[in-house]
């Protein structure tokens, strides 16, 4: 099956606003992504993570937990036609997209 880089990119372009308007961790963003793949992409173990997360989170900031909220808004509401390695590939783009658009 050949990639749709054009679907991957209008999708990560929707990721990188959501992350840049909710104000999310970018740092946190990646690390959902590396999760994400580590786990075969597995979409209800990220469920699972993210309602963890947003609801009880490691003692680090009080941050911390607005991240999570904000990630598992975007990731729940966030349906795009891709999955597995694809939806990973535009995750990944949008975090690269949003970090160059912050910088501007």
């Amino acid at each position: 099956m050949k990639t749709d880089w054009s679907e991957i990119m209008r999708e990560a372009e929707k990721i990188a606003n959501q992350l840049i308007r909710r104000r999310v961790d970018l740092s946190e963003a990646q690390k959902l992504l590396d999760i994400y793949v580590q786990s075969g992409y597995d979409e209800g173990m990220i469920g699972r993570y993210l309602e963890m997360m947003a609801q009880n989170p490691p003692q680090r900031s009080r941050k911390s937990q607005g991240y999570f909220r904000g990630l598992k808004e975007i990731w729940r509401m966030w349906n795009p036609e891709l999955v597995g390695k694809e939806k990973a590939m535009a995750w990944g783009w949008g975090v690269r997209i949003a970090r160059v658009n912050l910088k501007r």
